[in-house]
C-alpha cells in the first residue's frame, strides 16, 4: 500500500483534501485529510477522515468515515504534530 501523505486527494464532488496522515485499522486504510481552498494553498478549516475503497482495476474511490466508533478509535491513535 502506497503511502499517500503529503498528496493532494480530489473527491467525486470535485473539493481537494490534503493528506496529513494515513493509518490502517482491521485492514483497511483510512487517512486524515484537511480541505484546501480553490487555488490549494490553503486550508478551508475543514478536517474529514476518510477510507480508501479499493476496485478491481487497481484505482480506488474515498468514502467519509462517519462511524462514530471507527472515528473515535482514529482519532485517539492519529498523533498530529
Amino acid at each position: 500500500m502506497e503511502n499517500l501523505t503529503s498528496q493532494v486527494l480530489e473527491l467525486g464532488d470535485g473539493s481537494k483534501y490534503f493528506v496529513l496522515r494515513q493509518a490502517v485499522y482491521k485492514g483497511k486504510t483510512y487517512y486524515f485529510a484537511g480541505e484546501l481552498t480553490d487555488n490549494e494553498e490553503e486550508f478551508t478549516g475543514e478536517f474529514i477522515f476518510l477510507e480508501r475503497v479499493d476496485a478491481e482495476d487497481g484505482g480506488f474511490a474515498l468514502d467519509e468515515v462517519t462511524d462514530p466508533d471507527i472515528l473515535r478509535v482514529l482519532a485517539k491513535n492519529i498523533k498530529l504534530d
